[in-house]
């Protein structure tokens, strides 16, 4: 199947406050600043005319029910992941659900591996690392992946590097200098134990909403960067407008 670039268009980016729930669909959230920058990522599950919020704070995982809040959610903007079919929507949910129920509890990090999360095993629901580190985007890759095509990626993450890390270098150096070791004594392991150099990277929220836009997988970060220059400026001047 080939996979057509399209151009950005925001007929379908839309707020969860504005959004009709009239059909089962999975979407990728993206809650927005004051300023219109992307700063949260999360998956809306709209099933039976109601509508659930699954996504990893950097503390908690949490799956909501918002179907009475959704007034609340006029400044996070959602666009329907047409990877996943109206009819797999269902076994999307209990996907979601065995997670939280398993009780999945990924530490905060800017580490992007090859791991994904498997809820129908018995035994670990991480595959592919020992330790599960993630930030919010991580995580929502992590579950997409393992529900669509278990070990095919979702988007090629080898296409990013240690240069999307620039514009949090120091936050960085004090992550892994403190929080890693923290988490690695605490564990019994090193801190180079945790990740290899080329899992430190940075996936932008408004990189993984721009990824709704390609149904060929894996999603190379050429395609994503066609369309995150205008998808960002359209949501800043929203917020602008309001």
């Amino acid at each position: 199947m080939e996979n057509k670039l399209e151009l950005f268009d925001n007929a379908d980016l839309v707020t969860i406050k504005n959004c009709e729930f009239e059909t089962d669909f999975v979407a990728i959230s993206c809650e927005i600043t004051d300023e219109g920058f992307c700063k949260h990522s999360g998956l809306i599950i709209s099933f039976d005319e109601s509508i659930y919020y699954f996504h990893f704070t950097g503390v908690k995982v949490h799956l909501e029910d918002i179907t009475k809040t959704l007034d609340s959610f006029d400044s996070t903007y959602i666009k329907k992941l047409e990877v996943i079919v109206e009819e797999d929507v269902v076994s999307f949910l209990g996907h979601c659900q065995k997670l939280k129920n398993k009780g999945v509890k990924p530490a905060y990090g800017f580490v992007f591996n090859d791991s994904y999360y498997d809820s129908n095993t018995k035994q670990s629901f991480l595959l592919n690392a020992k330790h599960d580190i993630t930030t919010c985007v991580g995580f929502c890759i992590k579950v997409i992946r393992g529900f669509i095509f278990n070990n095919e990626e979702y988007i090629k993450l080898e296409d990013w590097d240690e240069d999307s890390l620039e514009s949090v270098e120091q936050w960085l150096f004090d992550y892994i200098n403190k929080y890693l070791k923290i988490y690695a004594d605490k564990n019994g392991v090193s801190v180079e134990d945790l990740y290899s150099n080329n899992e430190l990277k940075r996936i932008l929220p408004s990189e993984l909403l721009s990824s709704t836009y390609f149904i060929e997988l894996p999603i190379p970060k050429s395609d994503i960067d066609n369309v995150r220059p205008s998808l960002e400026k359209y949501l800043i001047s929203q917020k602008k407008v309001a």
